[in-house]
């Protein structure tokens, strides 16, 4: 029988050496796994700072700001000067508010499931509907507007796509992903981060455990959006 490449050399069915053995570790054995070169150490690594982080903002409130704003409503656009958009991962609720106030927009995925259009010379994906599909996160450079998943830093892009949006006058996080404490970010040149907190544990487990998403489990939680003091 014939395997894929992906598949072949793979020792057995699992997916994680380490399987099993993380569930009794404290949390801040845990956090350094943000670090790690497997995805899903990282990903492991990223729920347990979003944890602690939480735990954290609930016990000192006033040392962070909560916007009073929706996300979207404090991206800065502007006429008559340049409204570039660059998305490091699609977000496909803030895609038709975005084309409507765009001069242009891009977004950086790999997802191949947007490979849809015809390739240019660069390597981007020219899309019908209104915006632009690439790979390399560089196309950012030119963005005036960025916003950059939360999952990012999971998958590891994260760095990456701040080095390549220096030039960007805002540059937002968003997403379940991004809630860790938002004060290195801020460093960084971020100027809001915008997450969620699961207010029904047991609900937003079972809709992970049955598959679902953000769009599902975002019901078990409330979303906040944090900004510079």
């Amino acid at each position: 029988m014939h395997l894929p490449s992906k598949i072949r050399g793979v020792r057995g069915c699992a997916h994680y050496s380490g399987a099993g053995s993380m569930s009794e570790k404290p949390v801040l054995a845990l956090c350094p796994l943000m670090q790690s070169s497997h995805p899903l150490e990282r990903s492991v690594g990223v729920a347990a700072v979003n944890a602690l982080s939480h735990t954290i903002m609930a016990q000192h409130p006033d040392q962070f700001r909560f916007s009073t704003d929706d996300f979207l409503d404090l991206l800065p656009f502007e006429a008559p000067v340049s409204n570039k958009v660059g998305m490091v991962g699609y977000i496909g609720p803030f895609v038709p508010f975005l084309k409507k106030r765009a001069d242009a927009l891009v977004v950086v995925d790999d997802n191949p499931a947007l490979e849809t259009g015809v390739m240019d010379a660069g390597q981007r994906v020219i899309m019908d509907a209104g915006y632009t599909v690439s790979r390399d996160v560089r196309d950012l450079k030119e963005a005036d507007i960025v916003i950059i998943t939360g999952s990012t830093a999971a998958v590891g892009g994260f760095d990456a796509a701040l080095d390549a949006a220096k030039s960007a006058r805002f540059i937002g996080v968003v997403g379940p992903s991004a809630g860790w404490l938002p004060q290195p970010a801020f460093k960084r040149g971020v100027h809001a981060v915008a997450a969620a907190k699961i207010t029904d544990l047991a609900g937003a487990r079972r809709t992970i455990l049955e598959g679902g998403g953000t769009p599902q489990f975002i019901v078990h939680g409330r979303k906040y959006t944090l900004i510079p003091r």
